[in-house]
């Protein structure tokens, strides 16, 4: 039996969780790498192992970041453990910051969850162009920037007084069906003689 250390306890700064295919991790480190160097704190499965249960791990550390970057590849596309963390971190309004190192098609359930997200192209760009445009795309979602989840950035519904029936805020159309539906019914009391 294999004797597992513990994930790495999320930071207590804010941090990037980065999520990606184990096939791309050389890819993937040099980029953590990279933003490290550049001053992010950032926190990835380096301590996790295959077939592992760390799901309390990740959830803590997914629920505790400032923004999510999401390495795009078609492994991490069709991995069922990424689409677990991107969809947790859209549960938990966390901004995504999606790249993709290589040439992908999303899935129908993330073109529904990232459609209306900027896609960084790494695979198309010159390295330090990417990564100016990474760094800005990170500090600006850290900082609550335009990153955010299209749905929570919908202006709440007006309140409504405490005992206000629901009809009452919308009350003219239903005026205008009663209307319409007591017409109808002289018309064909009338069209029956």
């Amino acid at each position: 039996m294999t004797e597992h250390t513990a994930a790495p306890a999320p930071p207590t700064t804010p941090y990037v969780f980065v999520c990606y295919a184990h096939d791309e991790r050389e890819v993937v480190v040099a980029q953590i790498d990279w933003l490290k160097g550049q001053g992010f704190t950032v926190w990835f499965d380096d301590a996790l192992e295959a077939g592992s249960r760390w799901s309390d791990d990740l959830a803590r550390a997914v629920e505790g970041c400032s923004a999510f970057l999401y390495f795009l590849s078609p492994r991490s596309v069709s991995s069922r453990y990424c689409l677990d963390e991107v969809h947790f971190a859209l549960e938990c309004s966390r901004p995504i910051v999606p790249v993709e190192i290589t040439p992908v098609t999303l899935t129908p359930g993330l073109k529904l969850s990232l459609g209306g997200t900027h896609r960084l192209f790494m695979h198309q760009m010159e390295p330090h162009e990417f990564r100016r445009k990474l760094a800005k795309g990170l500090k600006d979602s850290m900082a609550g920037g335009s990153s955010a989840h299209p749905l929570e950035a919908r202006p709440a519904a007006a309140p409504r007084l405490p005992l206000e029936p629901a009809f009452a805020v919308g009350w003219r159309p239903v005026v205008f069906g009663i209307a319409s539906a007591l017409m109808a019914y002289i018309a064909m009391m009338i069209a029956a003689r």
